[in-house]
């Protein structure tokens, strides 16, 4: 667990204390089923009161600000540009600021959240954490926003908003940034939503810099990856799990009007580690898939033994 991991974890711990076990559970139910079907309705009232928001922040905070921390940093280790100032767009207790502070520590962040119980408690976790953090109120349908910045991050979003809702928050977005981050759930559907912004982000003249290795259509039919937590003992009863982790799957898209350092290949499912070989399924620069069998024998081999599902290759 990394040293922002231990204070996300014990910020939503101190602000647990007193809270009934029971009555967060029937939220957390509901928050599962709500996120599980992908209900789509930009005028649901959503995070209703403290209790919706913290059962929200107890079961999905952890796993989206990992999920957003993956998307980012491939945005760093991609993108020859500075990032001093980040603009999230409907970022609810503040996931992408925690992602954001862990890469880059002095990057003073805007969130726009129309939540207020979101903002209530991501300003109580980010008390004496994220110094550089300040909300917004508003909704994404008729915020304006201010200058340009370095970064926008649109996180789990678009999941809860209509065709049009979504295309016109990307067309914000594309006004106000050098670079943009989009996350969405590892479905099918989520996948399809990416593939939809990042048309929109193209046309408007931004360059894919992750995970996509090419600027070209994308060769499959559903492109996600994963990213592991540990659970903590709450987080295990809230969703009836036994391990002491879960994985996360998101699709996510790096787009950028800043220079590039392009990766040569991307690994777009998790490698076969098999007896004197590993098998690699890669996004190649020509905008193909390509399987590769690296044998003991090959100088790559070590290199491809260590790596994992969503790495650059080559």
């Amino acid at each position: 667990m990394s040293s922002v991991d231990t204070q996300l974890h014990a910020a939503l711990a101190r602000a647990l204390r007193g809270v009934p076990y029971d009555d967060l559970r029937r939220r957390v139910t509901a928050l599962s089923h709500r996120y599980r079907s992908e209900q789509v309705d930009d005028t649901a009232p959503g995070m209703s009161d403290a209790l919706d928001a913290l059962a929200y922040a107890v079961v999905r905070m952890p796993a989206t600000f990992r999920a957003l921390h993956a998307a980012l940093a491939a945005a760093e280790q991609r993108i020859n540009a500075p990032v001093s100032s980040h603009l999230d767009l409907g970022g609810g207790t503040g996931a992408a600021a925690w992602a954001a502070a862990a890469l880059w520590p002095a990057v003073a962040t805007e969130i726009v959240e129309r939540q207020p119980a979101a903002i209530r408690l991501g300003r109580d976790l980010a008390a004496g954490n994220l110094p550089q953090v300040r909300w917004t109120t508003s909704d994404l349908g008729t915020w304006t926003g201010s200058g340009p910045v370095d970064l926008v991050t649109i996180g789990y979003v678009l999941n809860e908003l209509t065709d049009q809702a979504r295309r016109d928050l990307t067309r914000t977005a594309t006004r106000r940034a050098i670079t943009i981050v989009v996350v969405e759930p590892g479905t099918p559907r989520g996948h399809r939503r990416i593939l939809d912004a990042r048309d929109l982000l193209i046309d408007h003249g931004f360059r894919i810099a992750a995970p996509c290795p090419h600027q070209g259509p994308c060769p499959v039919d559903w492109c996600h990856f994963a990213t592991r937590l540990p659970r903590t003992e709450l987080h295990r009863a809230l969703k009836d799990g036994t391990r002491n982790f879960e994985d996360e799957k998101f699709a996510y898209v790096v787009a950028t009007r800043a220079p590039i350092r392009p990766a040569p290949a991307q690994v777009i499912a998790r490698p076969s580690r098999l007896k004197n070989r590993v098998v690699l399924d890669l996004c190649t620069s020509q905008g193909a898939v390509e399987r590769i069998v690296v044998p003991k024998s090959a100088e790559a081999y070590r290199a491809a033994r260590s790596t994992a599902w969503g790495d650059a290759w080559g």
